[in-house]
């Protein structure tokens, strides 16, 4: 076995947060941060606070600086996506403890059980008035509420805490995810030191972030998700639609990803926007085994 040492960020939330995605609506959340969503996050952050925002985008994009998704954590304990294997069907965890990820990605066959995972998801009732005849409605807004001592973490692999600090300090008062003006998505963050135990006979790679691939051959088994939303900075501008292999994704060989300038998707952007706007599609990726039968 070998390890793979980094750094665990834990962001211990105050206030309830929202995580939305392209096609959920409001009545529906996500459960986690993905990591094109931190990696804007930071920058934006970077830009309010006169950080180096160039620096930290070229870590990135050569890889000396690589971010994870945030999945959940309860105190101690740190949470995992599953990986996408093709087990049984009736298995529906979304996600497993840290020693059960490292037995999986070390190709042993466990139990998977569903997690008591450390937070719920409520609704909030919302009135919409219309402007025109003043008929109201009842809309609901989901949000995702975590216990004492538990959130979501995300991992940091490479030299960017100087980088990356800084910018959760000033995010910890402005909130991450949706309904921000609302006061959610507050919290308090702290580093750890953080290792995956990984087998030394490893044949193909799990990612832990969103991955937009070089090589599309280079996915094994995956979980495809469209990303899209707004810009924040400057002129708002809805972004291109792009998918994306989600979390847990399984990879043939090491795919670096790509931090994806939107000006190739869509000519001209950044000029309408007035400023330059990345996706990070950087993989974070993991050695795993993966056992293919006779």
């Amino acid at each position: 076995m070998r390890y793979s040492s980094m750094k665990a960020v834990k962001l211990k939330f105050k206030t309830p947060i929202r995580i939305g995605e392209l096609g959920i609506g409001l009545e529906s959340t996500s459960e986690i941060l993905h990591s094109d969503t931190l990696f804007n996050a930071i920058a934006n952050a970077l830009v309010d606070i006169n950080g180096d925002l160039e620096e930290f985008i070229e870590r990135i994009r050569i890889g000396e600086l690589r971010i994870s998704s945030a999945f959940p954590f309860s105190g101690n304990t740190y949470y995992l996506p599953l990986p996408i294997l093709p087990y049984d069907k009736k298995i529906k965890a979304k996600f497993v403890s840290k020693d059960d990820f490292e037995m999986l990605i070390a190709g042993e066959a466990i139990d998977v059980k569903s997690e008591d995972l450390p937070y719920r998801v409520f609704d909030l009732p919302k009135v919409s008035i219309d402007r025109v005849t003043a008929n109201t409605s009842i809309y609901y807004v989901s949000f995702v509420r975590f216990k004492r001592n538990c959130g979501l973490y995300f991992m940091v692999d490479g030299n960017g805490r100087g980088l990356i600090k800084p910018a959760l300090n000033y995010l910890e008062d402005e909130g991450v995810g949706g309904k921000r003006t609302w006061g959610l998505g507050r919290f308090e963050h702290e580093w750890n030191d953080f290792s995956i135990k990984t087998p030394s006979n490893s044949n193909a790679f799990v990612t832990l972030s969103l991955v937009i691939p070089n090589d599309l051959s280079s996915i094994q088994y995956w979980k495809p998700i469209i990303r899209g939303g707004w810009t924040l900075k400057g002129k708002q501008v809805r972004k291109p639609r792009m998918i994306m292999a989600s979390e847990g994704s399984i990879f043939r060989y090491t795919d670096g990803g790509k931090l994806l300038d939107l000006d190739e998707v869509v000519g001209g952007f950044s000029e309408e926007v007035g400023h330059k706007v990345f996706l990070n599609g950087k993989s974070f990726l993991i050695p795993t085994v993966v056992n293919y039968g006779d």
